[in-house]
Parts: C-alpha cells; sequence; structure tokens
C-alpha cells in the first residue's frame, strides 16, 4: 500500500470528491477558508509531539492564518488515533466560542464511533458553515477571494 492509500479505508474517491465539495461551498457563502489535513497515524518524528502541537504545527506550514480577515480553520484528523482538532484563526476565534467548534468535535467523533467517516466530515463542514455564513457572510460587492489551498491535505 503507497503512503496514501490508507485514506481508501476511510472514504472513496467520490466520498473525498464530495468533502471537499462541500469545503468549496461553505468558502463561497462565507469569508471562512476550511483547509482539512488527514492522518493515518504519526510518523516516528511526529510522536515527539502531542496531537494538539501537531494540529498547531499544520495550522503554521498550512499557512492556514493566512487570510485578509484572519478567518481560517483547520479540519485535523489522525484516523489510528481518533483524535479531532478544529483550529481556528483569531478572527473567528474571537467571534465564536470554543464550546461551539468541541459541540461539532462530539458529533463527529460518534459518527466516526459508527464508522460514518464520509457522512460525518459532511456534517462538520455543513454545520461549520452554518455558523461561518452567519458569523462571517460575503458581502455585497466585498472580494471573496478562495485565499488557501482546496485540497484535502492526506499526511
Amino acid at each position: 500500500m503507497s503512503n496514501k492509500q490508507w485514506i481508501n479505508n476511510y472514504f472513496s474517491e467520490d466520498e473525498l470528491r464530495d468533502i471537499q465539495s462541500a469545503a468549496d461551498a461553505v468558502e463561497r457563502n462565507t469569508v471562512g477558508e476550511i483547509v482539512l489535513s488527514f492522518r493515518n497515524k504519526k510518523s516516528l518524528l511526529e510522536k515527539l509531539y502531542s496531537n494538539h502541537e501537531l494540529a498547531m504545527k499544520d495550522f503554521e506550514r498550512l499557512e492556514v492564518f493566512k487570510t485578509k480577515e484572519r478567518t481560517g480553520v483547520l479540519i485535523f484528523l489522525i484516523f489510528e488515533e481518533h483524535y479531532f482538532d478544529i483550529i481556528a484563526d483569531e478572527g473567528i476565534y474571537a467571534k465564536i466560542p470554543d464550546e461551539t467548534w468541541n459541540t461539532m468535535e462530539e458529533k463527529l467523533k460518534e459518527e466516526f464511533r459508527n464508522k460514518n467517516y464520509s457522512s460525518g466530515v459532511l456534517a462538520l463542514i455543513n454545520e461549520m458553515g452554518e455558523v461561518l455564513s452567519r458569523e462571517f457572510p460575503t458581502r455585497a460587492g466585498a472580494d471573496n477571494d478562495d485565499e488557501l489551498q482546496n485540497e484535502i491535505v492526506i499526511n
């Protein structure tokens, strides 16, 4: 199995496309930007870091902070460790409390416990879209540039 084929244990190619399309749809309707980073497990070097530290490293490495209004969000998953993290940049963090993200993470954990990987991630993105569209809607005449990469990062 190649380094990234592990993802096929959780998602089909169609499901990955659906997930990316859902994230793209959220971005079209808000000034928020969603970046998805999926790992099967930690590498030997990554084991030196806590899961949250690794998520924060991805936030930096993937430059999720590089949006005009600081409205990037990282969805970070380590499948073999059943670890999920949502990291919002300061613009979002200032308006949306941790409890909102924690509730979303709990719902995702429940879906994953039931092996509903695709529907779990899609539900998370859709719920995230509802929250972001309320707090960070697109504005008439304003740029809604696609500021961050749109590919799911599979490590």
